[in-house]
């Protein structure tokens, strides 16, 4: 916990201006409110989240410059040199072809993986979410990434259209930031495609690496990869929320020769088996 506060401390440095970081310093000093918040929220009461009345912020840190989106969680936590450390470095393992990020969120991985692949290898982003899509095409942009494609779509099972919800825009933490569950927040209409017709479409046959992290619906998303994941072979990494997303995605990936392993407290890692 101690850890943990003193990285958020520290990243009110990352703020690029000093309006940025006076904002990083006002999400902080929030996370006092948070208890009284929740229980605010239980009562059916939730308390206004003041974040939400202000513009994006910028961070610029040793792995990029990023635009955060405000009342929408902590973002610049995003900006640590540790930031998921386990996709990181299968990441950094890369010598080259084609990383997919399927839920790039703001491109905090995007961003840091387009980076390291420069002159050898691109990044393909999929964040259906309009507010951090807008994010992911500027943070791509100030980091003048010309190796990273980001598209507005949800990966799937099938092409087509579907809704995602927001938590009421309340104050303090919600279990999941965006779901294709009806969690009574804002309804957003977005559009799904599978990895497989979007590949066949971007004419794109050299895939290394794939991450997807898309609360809870990863086995959606598989489902809709298995020709990819027959061909072209990459190992992909992957959360599962609880014990019995794992057992149903291990076995849908067993089937097609992948073992699977634990990557970190957080991740999941795919394999091709020989």
């Amino acid at each position: 916990m101690i850890n943990r506060a003193r990285q958020a401390i520290r990243c009110i440095g990352y703020g690029e201006s000093v309006r940025d970081k006076l904002l990083i310093g006002l999400h902080l000093c929030l996370f006092l409110l948070f208890p009284i918040a929740t229980l605010a929220r239980r009562l059916g009461r939730g308390l206004p989240d003041p974040m939400r009345r202000f513009r994006a912020y910028r961070c610029r840190c040793p792995d990029g410059v990023f635009e955060c989106p405000t009342g929408q969680g902590p973002y610049f936590l995003g900006c640590e040199p540790g930031y998921e450390a386990g996709v990181m470095r299968l990441v950094r393992e890369m010598k080259g072809s084609t990383f997919l990020d399927i839920g790039a969120n703001i491109g905090f991985i995007t961003v840091r993986a387009a980076r390291h692949l420069d002159g050898r290898g691109r990044v393909i982003a999929l964040e259906p979410h309009p507010v951090r899509f807008t994010s992911l095409k500027r943070n791509i942009e100030f980091n003048d990434l010309t190796n990273a494609t980001a598209l507005p779509f949800a990966a799937g099972s099938a092409i087509g259209t579907a809704t995602i919800y927001e938590p009421l825009p309340s104050l303090g933490p919600h279990p999941v930031d965006v779901s294709m569950s009806d969690i009574g927040g804002l309804a957003i209409q977005i559009e799904t495609r599978t990895v497989d017709d979007l590949l066949r479409t971007l004419h794109e046959d050299d895939i290394a690496l794939v991450k997807i992290d898309v609360e809870g619906f990863e086995l959606e998303v598989i489902k809709g990869m298995t020709t990819t994941l027959k061909t072209l072979r990459p190992q992909v990494i992957f959360e599962a929320l609880d014990s019995s997303a794992l057992e149903a995605t291990s076995r849908l990936f067993a089937e097609i020769a992948y073992s699977v392993h634990e990557l970190d407290g957080e991740n999941y890692l795919a394999r091709p088996m020989p």
